[in-house]
């Protein structure tokens, strides 16, 4: 009986954190030196982009995008300005934040979840943003809201690389 308990206590865990079991892989940009970590198993890493500056990864269905990469600040705005521009992009948003270095905005629209972190490094027309975004049917949410939080904690850049 006590075998037989256990092995129920194991099964309602792993049903309730059933993200856990993805597999996470580290994606580590080499042209921006940034990582960030997804769950290869849920999305596929797609081909490089010419330029390198970031990947895209796909549900097999295509109904998960998941988005990131690094970019100069060739229009050299300050991290307020891009934040005000990724909201006026975006319709539905439920959360935003802006920090000192970064910020979140996410939301619904069209039936979609959407977030978006935006970190910079450095100022001025020298600096670098680096953004992860990742759309989701909202019949998807509970498996990939735990995800998102997983992949957010991970994006990160190296503050000591030269670009």
């Amino acid at each position: 009986m006590r075998k037989f308990v256990v092995t129920i206590l194991f099964l309602i865990a792993a049903a309730s954190t059933g993200f856990s079991q993805s597999r996470f892989v580290t994606y580590n940009n080499d042209r921006f030196h940034f990582s960030v970590q997804y769950p290869s198993d849920l999305l596929k890493m797609q081909a490089p982009p010419e330029n390198n500056d970031g990947r895209t990864f796909l549900s097999k269905d295509k109904t998960v995008e998941m988005r990131a990469w690094g970019q100069f600040n060739a229009l050299d705005l300050t991290l307020d300005e891009a934040y005000q521009r990724a909201l006026r992009d975006h319709s539905g948003v439920t959360y935003k934040t802006l920090g000192d270095r970064n910020f979140v905005i996410s939301g619904v629209s069209d039936g979609k979840i959407y977030y978006q972190k935006t970190l910079i490094r450095g100022s001025g027309d020298t600096a670098v943003f680096y953004t992860f975004t990742i759309e989701y049917p909202k019949s998807k949410k509970a498996k990939f809201d735990p995800v998102v939080t997983r992949v957010s904690r991970s994006f990160k850049f190296d503050p000591h690389a030269d670009i």
